[in-house]
């Protein structure tokens, strides 16, 4: 048995395991090989989908199921196949949108659905975001989206998102659903007490070997993760909100490999 037997570590990805550039440094790969070497099980938590997910696993060892969609799934990437999922209420989701649009007519809305992104107005402005990644998406009528509806997303500027929250929060059936922030430009939408921290709980159930997880994140929708972590860090350059949540804040930032520090500091990496 290896040293690490039973450890799960999670990381979340923008400003946690990629630097600002969107790299993972050199120091972050070999203390992750090196933790999957010794018997530990690594997976990412990140609000993307299956096919965004991919280009991970061929850069890092990744041999945990990983938590996508901001917690709506669980997702197994060996066997390219969900292992619990949280569906959002189709019908308010649609009077959300429609709200939306009532708002800004111009709103890039996309519906996560399985291993699929879709984008819903045929008036949108661009998501500068999936633009420079290339992200795949499909252009479908939202009434022609296919089941199950896992996330939604606003992209638009910060000041027209601000408008666009205070609106859809009068929207009928609102309370079934979770809505945050994940960065200026985006607001999303998951099920009700759908978070990232949830779906430790997912991984608990269907991982019986889990003994102790390991978790880092710096915003507000790595916060439940990193409170319901065994043991919980944030980086120097996390909210404080969740560096309130953490067992270690680290003096690093996630240009300075910070999941390196956190595995030397709680493992001795």
């Amino acid at each position: 048995m290896g040293a690490f037997e039973g450890y799960y570590l999670y990381s979340d990805l923008d400003g946690t395991l990629f630097d600002d550039d969107k790299r993972v440094s050199e120091a972050n790969r070999l203390a992750i090989e090196t933790f999957v070497r010794e018997g530990g099980r690594f997976g990412v938590a990140t609000g993307r989908a299956p096919k965004i997910i991919g280009a991970i696993e061929r850069d890092l060892p990744v041999n945990a199921p990983c938590i996508l969609l901001n917690g709506a799934g669980l997702y197994d990437l060996s066997r390219g196949e969900y292992l619990a999922t949280h569906t959002v209420d189709r019908e308010i989701m649609e009077r959300i949108v429609k709200c939306v649009l009532s708002v800004r007519a111009d709103a890039c809305i996309q519906v996560f659905s399985g291993h699929e992104i879709y984008e819903t107005n045929p008036d949108q402005r661009d998501d500068p975001y999936s633009v420079m990644e290339k992200f795949p998406v499909t252009k479908l009528p939202l009434e022609e989206i296919p089941e199950p509806a896992l996330k939604l997303l606003i992209a638009h500027t910060s000041p027209n998102l601000d408008a666009i929250y205070e609106a859809v929060m009068q929207v009928e059936g609102i309370e079934h659903f979770s809505v945050f922030r994940t960065c200026d430009w985006y607001l999303e939408f998951v099920a009700n007490g759908v978070n990232k921290g949830i779906a430790l709980g997912d991984t608990r159930s269907r991982c019986k070997d889990a003994k102790t997880i390991l978790a880092i994140g710096d915003f507000n929708n790595d916060l439940e993760m990193v409170a319901l972590a065994d043991i919980g860090a944030a980086p120097a350059n996390a909210i404080d909100e969740v560096k309130s949540a953490a067992r270690i804040v680290l003096d690093v930032d996630n240009n300075q490999s910070c999941v390196a520090h956190f595995l030397k500091q709680t493992l001795g990496i």
